[in-house]
């Protein structure tokens, strides 16, 4: 007769033996290789910064890392909208070039209306760009490579024309320099702390409001989401405006750390973005994704960035590994997504 107790040595004990418990080894590799096939992006930042480690003294330096996430601030606020952006299932190419075009109107708009008037008007031009793509989508039944692409040229010429195409300096009080542009808390870099906040901000509107769940139902099926009642065009529209907004401060970012309005300045900025969004994990397909995985993204492409300035790579040598790095990181991101389906 056993007691109860009997046995109990060949229990699992640990998280790991309960959930591998029992299986072949052939499946226990199979669940290993889907962990790691659903957290790529994950795993792929985890390797980075272990072998930037041992390649470089000067990599895991505090000074180092907030360097980086301060370089890397505007991209992340870009890639922030387009995450709700890809999420519903649309893409936006206006990013750069509304970012160009809110450092021109914020230094016009610095000397006449004042840093706080200068704000406003900067957001509500990205508010009223992001607006505008999306009326052009849902009303004008445009795709949103076309529309975009279209909005990208509107907002280049408009910063072009305002500035006469050349560079628009202003003078910008001490605090408005110190929260855009060159201020510390400790050793934080306060654009930092701005864009982390946008970040926390849509992370706690995509994971745990209504809005959210909306954004990812007309992503995943639009025709369902219209079925259940969804106002669909009204989601569409909020996504690019929120991208518009994000925009609008990664230029504001922009003129508080140089003090100038660049209508040149952007450029390629949405195509990082993009990267950031896809590499983190988030679909192209749309219905999925999150702002975790965005930032999981952007520091895989500035962390990679960082190394290789580290490591004095030849600037062209750099542009191949980059766009070596972006295909294979989007291909694991790929597999991540069948993974977990």
């Amino acid at each position: 007769m056993t007691t109860p107790g009997a046995g109990s040595d060949s229990a699992p004990t640990s998280l790991a033996q309960r959930w591998l418990g029992g299986r072949s080894d052939e499946t226990r590799k199979e669940l290993v290789l889907r962990w790691v096939m659903t957290n790529a992006a994950f795993v792929g930042l985890v390797a980075l910064i272990v072998i930037s480690t041992m390649l470089s003294p000067y990599f895991l330096t505090e000074q180092n890392l907030f360097n980086v996430l301060r370089q890397w601030t505007m991209v992340g606020l870009i890639a922030v909208g387009l995450t709700f952006v890809i999420i519903s299932g649309g893409i936006d190419l206006s990013g750069g070039a509304i970012l160009a075009c809110g450092t021109v109107v914020g230094a016009l708009a610095m000397s006449k209306l004042g840093a706080a008037g200068a704000i406003v008007s900067v957001v509500f031009m990205g508010a009223a760009f992001g607006y505008l793509n999306g009326a052009v989508i849902t009303w004008g039944r445009v795709t949103p490579f076309v529309a975009t692409l279209g909005t990208m040229t509107v907002a280049r010429g408009a910063a072009l024309m305002l500035s006469d195409g050349r560079t628009v300096i202003t003078q910008t009080p001490e605090w408005f320099q110190f929260w855009f542009g060159r201020g510390f808390i400790g050793p934080v870099p306060a654009p930092v702390i701005i864009a982390g906040l946008f970040f926390v901000a849509a992370a706690i509107a995509l994971r745990m409001t209504r809005y959210g769940r909306l954004v990812a139902m007309v992503g995943d099926n639009e025709v369902a989401a219209y079925r259940c009642g969804v106002n669909v065009p009204r989601v569409k529209r909020s996504v690019y405006v929120i991208h518009g907004v994000g925009a609008a401060l990664a230029g504001l970012l922009f003129l508080g750390r140089l003090g100038v309005g660049e209508p040149a300045s952007g450029a390629l900025f949405e195509l990082n973005g993009i990267a950031a969004v896809v590499i983190g994990g988030t679909p192209f397909t749309g219905g999925a994704g999150g702002v975790g995985l965005t930032f999981i993204g952007l520091m895989v492409i500035g962390l990679t960035y960082n190394i290789l300035n580290l490591l004095s790579v030849s600037p062209y040598a750099q542009d191949i590994a980059r766009g070596v790095i972006i295909v294979v990181a989007v291909m694991f991101s790929v597999r991540s997504i069948r993974a977990r389906r």
